[in-house]
């Protein structure tokens, strides 16, 4: 059956706006929902001590609105969540800050319907830095999320919502960069509940640059077969940070002795700006297996 209720309170809608328009003098104000992007989400930069390097950042502007955009430079670090995600600071207040060393220009602008503005930024690194240094450029503006109405120059209600994208900023100091980690806490156990053997440890970032892990293991025994291999959690740590990692199995191993390998790729990051490839460590642990899948003994890592 066909209903009227929808047209109808379409028109009432119309009608009120109309009255507003007309009797009172009031403008219902409409906002479209904002959409932009910048085209470097991170900018890895390797230069040397005392030198500079420049670049460019696009905006992009995907929306029928004219954007008015503010640029500022803030601190990032990695957020105890161990996910990759970040929390922010104001600029030069965390020890790994490289926001001093960076200009960029302009600093505010507006950006056409469908429009690309262009953001230059420098940087410049002391003559006497070393190791990894961290920064991030927000592109900050702001839209109407709500319906408001103005009464000739007064917005009377209404509420705005402020959007910011980040180009993360990792600068690494030729020649002086360092990347080392320690596994601490390690422990392998069985997990009878579960039905599966757990491998756990605490991940130390003991280098002078970022960490982001590809970590994976594998048990053989003394024939050199492979009996078991999986992944360990992604990690990402700054210089002086830890985060624990772990790996599970949950196929039986026979009773008996093995060897457990660990193998750690400290540079996943980099590969995945395409700026190098980090140092792999690898660690070895005897382990004794018992008639009933108890972990009977295990070996100090080395």
């Amino acid at each position: 059956m066909f209903s009227y209720q929808r047209p109808l309170k379409r028109l009432v809608v119309y009608l009120l706006n109309a009255f507003l328009f007309i009797i009172l003098g009031v403008y219902p104000i409409y906002a479209q929902a904002v959409s932009f992007r910048v085209d470097q989400n991170k900018v890895r930069l390797i230069i040397p001590p005392a030198g500079s390097q420049t670049g460019i950042i696009k905006i992009y502007n995907q929306s029928n609105d004219i954007l008015k955009v503010k640029v500022y430079l803030e601190d990032w670090k990695y957020a105890q969540a161990n996910d990759g995600s970040k929390d922010f600071f104001p600029a030069n207040t965390t020890p790994l800050s490289c926001a001093g060393w960076i200009t960029f220009s302009p600093s505010e602008f507006s950006i056409p319907p469908y429009g690309i503005q262009n953001v230059s930024y420098t940087v410049r690194v002391p003559q006497e830095a070393k190791g990894g240094r961290y920064a991030v450029l927000f592109f900050e503006t702001s839209y109407m999320k709500e319906k408001a109405f103005l009464i000739g120059d007064e917005l009377k209600s209404g509420a705005f919502l402020n959007i910011r994208l980040g180009s993360l900023f990792y600068v690494e100091v030729k020649g002086s960069v360092k990347r080392d980690a320690r596994i601490d806490s390690f422990s392998v156990a069985f997990n009878p509940d579960k039905k599966e053997l757990s491998i756990r440890g605490e991940l130390k970032n003991t280098g002078n640059a970022d960490i982001t892990t590809a970590a994976t293991f594998h048990i053989m025994d003394q024939k050199g077969i492979v009996h078991a291999r999986g992944e360990f959690n992604s990690i990402y740590i700054l210089p002086g940070d830890k985060a624990p990692i772990s790996a599970s199995w949950s196929q039986p191993l026979l009773p008996g002795k093995y060897d457990l390998v660990l193998t750690l790729n400290l540079g996943k990051s980099l590969e995945e700006t395409s700026s190098g490839r980090g140092p792999i460590i690898t660690k070895e642990a005897d382990l004794e297996i018992g008639s009933n899948t108890e972990v009977v003994s295990v070996g100090q890592l080395k």
